[in-house]
């Protein structure tokens, strides 16, 4: 059944990609003075996002990944194709509650504001019994979601001092497949499987968006939260012809796959938008109920504050 939900998940995607549907973002605004957090931003989808981010001028962009070695190649490439870019990387491990708090802690006292927050960075689905972090967490939820929730609370003050912020929940349309449960968020006792546990991370994104927008004030708040899919992205393309071939006809290039982390972080149009699920730059206004589910959006945020322990001066 999990096996079937994920080949699901993937049929969602391919009419776009192979018939190539797939927008690119076309505005010019600039990112001047302004500061960019991306989480994951050393590989793929993060650090092409980063580079294109980077041609629009932004004060500095501040990536956060755990391999530093990774972190510092991906800092040189970026800076070898954009030699004018501002850009810097620090430690994080999403998969720890200690290192996303430090990381918090280093940029807010680097940085007066935050205005682009882009919660990037994903585990993959590793099948086999389940891993738990360091914090006694299923691994995918901590790394997922829960390190998300707890680095986004930290970080809002700063985006509070922004003239207008906005945060980016990097999903997949997967999450439709993907079911909260509350009672048992880490799905022991049986109920693991490492698809299971990665959809309900993602439905979670989804709803962590929805919820924020609320508790913020929707529209009328200068911080706006958008979760989004990026599609499937060729990040590593394969070596002979014949797997270039598929890989280009299945799949985006890299090139492609920011575009709509680039449409919720720049497009006017969704200046007075937040809380909603966008897609091939598009906002996406079907969705399943569970996706939409405001009691179940409200209860999960109470439980994400109670697991990562979020101090008082940070709950909204």
């Amino acid at each position: 059944m999990n096996n079937f939900m994920a080949v699901l998940s993937l049929l969602r995607e391919f009419p776009t990609t192979m018939f190539r549907c797939r927008r690119k973002f076309q505005g010019t605004r600039r990112l001047d003075g302004q500061v960019v957090v991306i989480t994951g931003g050393n590989a793929g989808i993060g650090k092409e996002t980063a580079y294109q981010l980077s041609l629009r001028g932004p004060k500095i962009i501040i990536i956060g990944s755990r391999n530093a070695e990774n972190n510092e190649k991906a800092v040189n490439e970026i800076k070898s194709r954009n030699p004018g870019a501002n850009i810097t990387a620090l430690k994080l491990d999403l998969s720890s509650l200690k290192s996303v708090r430090e990381f918090a802690k280093q940029i807010t006292e680097s940085e007066s504001k935050v205005d682009i927050l882009i919660n990037n960075a994903n585990t993959p689905v590793v099948f086999g019994p389940a891993q738990e972090s360091v914090d006694g967490y299923e691994l995918q939820l901590e790394a997922n979601y829960l390190g998300h929730f707890l680095l986004t609370m930290h970080l809002l003050p700063l985006m509070r001092k922004s003239v207008s912020a906005r945060v980016i929940n990097v999903s997949m349309n997967g999450h439709v497949f993907g079911q909260i449960n509350l009672s048992n968020i880490n799905l022991r006792n049986g109920a693991y499987t490492a698809i299971r546990a990665h959809l309900q991370t993602k439905l979670a994104l989804v709803l962590f968006a929805r919820e924020m927008a609320t508790r913020l004030g929707g529209k009328d708040s200068n911080v706006k939260t958008y979760a989004i899919n990026p599609g499937i992205v060729n990040s590593r393309p394969g070596r002979n012809i014949v797997g270039r071939f598929f890989m280009a006809l299945l799949t985006l290039s890299i090139e492609m796959g920011p575009q709509t982390y680039l449409y919720c972080a720049l497009d006017e149009m969704v200046d007075n938008e937040s809380g909603h699920y966008y897609d091939n730059c598009r906002r996406v206004d079907r969705m399943v109920s569970r996706a939409v589910d405001d009691q179940t959006a409200h209860d999960l945020w109470q439980l994400s504050e109670d697991l990562v322990k979020l101090e008082t001066q940070y709950r909204i």
